[in-house]
């Protein structure tokens, strides 16, 4: 039999680990398998929220983007939320593994944002191949610093766009 001392001792120092994962300044990665099975809806305040994406490729400047737009519907009975989101975080899948995308750029206030919340992000174009089928996760955080995540319902093909000069 342990002394009671020693059990509370125990306690108290699981207890400071746990408030140390707390303190970290971003979450890690997700897995792959995480975000596979991210929900492809979500119902927050009596928004039903869906993702749509479009991944696209540009050869010429070895660069590859991903466009998501966050649409938004009232679920009937309930009061729309008006609690803004933001993309936080842009995740594709592929057969080669899971690609995140270094560079965000929100323009949900933009005139070519019909929907709620709208976003690219982009990087390198590292194994990836027109005609490839990903999917697309994306990570959103309301202004109370909750996270949620969001996948694409439907699988994806990579289009290959020219470069634009």
């Amino acid at each position: 039999m342990r002394p009671p001392g020693l059990t509370r001792i125990g306690m108290m120092l699981c207890g400071l680990g746990l408030a140390g994962c707390g303190s970290l300044g971003n979450a890690p990665t997700p897995l792959a398998g995480d975000l596979l099975s991210a929900p492809t809806t979500l119902n927050l305040g009596g928004r039903l929220l869906g993702l749509t994406a479009a991944p696209q490729l540009v050869r010429e400047a070895d660069r590859f983007s991903v466009r998501v737009n966050v649409a938004a519907s009232a679920v009937t009975g309930s009061p729309a939320a008006t609690d803004p989101l933001k993309v936080t975080g842009i995740y594709v899948f592929t057969g080669a593994g899971l690609w995140q995308s270094p560079r965000l750029s929100d323009f949900s206030g933009a005139s070519n944002c019909f929907t709620q919340v709208c976003a690219w992000g982009s990087g390198s174009a590292n194994g990836f191949t027109a005609g490839e089928d990903v999917r697309v996760i994306a990570q959103l955080r309301d202004a109370g610093g909750k996270t949620y995540w969001l996948r694409d319902a439907r699988s994806q093909n990579v289009v290959s766009k020219p470069l634009i000069r």
